[in-house]
């Protein structure tokens, strides 16, 4: 699963176009070559909001005293439970776990952020269908993941494509201010 694209208003249309192709193209191949349960074959990501959460995370724990604690490698971060793999004492680590909870980038959404996004993507999705695409689905829940989950067969439309992308865009502006784009699994 992954966002669309931000858009770079400082390229020429085609000058995005040709970078989001790209970005489409590196995404399939990471996404293929990964072994991530959470990659898909689909669009590319919006930037560096989750990799920016896992670096938080990790600078957090080792300004709390854990000053060996890793960096994200490949996109993760271990979920680390003894303090020797990091040469702190199990309290040490313990304590800066706890100063740390609200960075930890693997936590599950609140039921009240679970429906906020959902209401937002349905309003997404509204828009995209005045938009042309009238096929474009409804958002999906599966287990507080909200995302919209797109067979190109079924669906009759490539979200990946240049001109899905020009309309995803416009339609941004049904989303919170900075969110970017949602999140699309898309299926042949």
């Amino acid at each position: 699963m992954s966002n669309f694209p931000s858009p770079r208003s400082a390229f020429p249309r085609r000058a995005r176009a040709a970078a989001s192709i790209v970005a489409v193209a590196t995404a399939l191949l990471a996404a293929a070559c990964s072994s991530s349960p959470s990659s898909t074959g689909s669009s590319s990501s919006n930037g560096g909001g989750a990799t920016n959460s896992l670096v938080a995370y990790s600078q957090c724990m080792r300004s709390h005293g854990v000053p060996n604690f890793p960096d994200p490698n490949g996109g993760q971060i271990p979920k680390i439970t003894s303090g020797q793999r990091v040469g702190v004492t199990n309290s040490q680590l313990s304590t800066a776990q706890g100063a740390c909870q609200s960075l930890w980038p693997y936590q599950a959404s609140t039921q009240t952020q679970t429906q906020t996004q959902l209401t937002n993507y349905l309003a997404f999705a509204k828009c995209m269908r005045s938009h042309g695409v009238p096929n474009w689905p409804d958002p999906t829940n599966s287990g507080g993941h909200v995302s919209f989950n797109i067979s190109v067969s079924r669906d009759g439309f490539n979200p990946n494509s240049s001109a899905i992308l020009t309309k995803a865009h416009q339609c941004m502006s049904s989303l919170p201010a900075g969110s970017g784009l949602p999140t699309v699994s898309v299926s042949s």
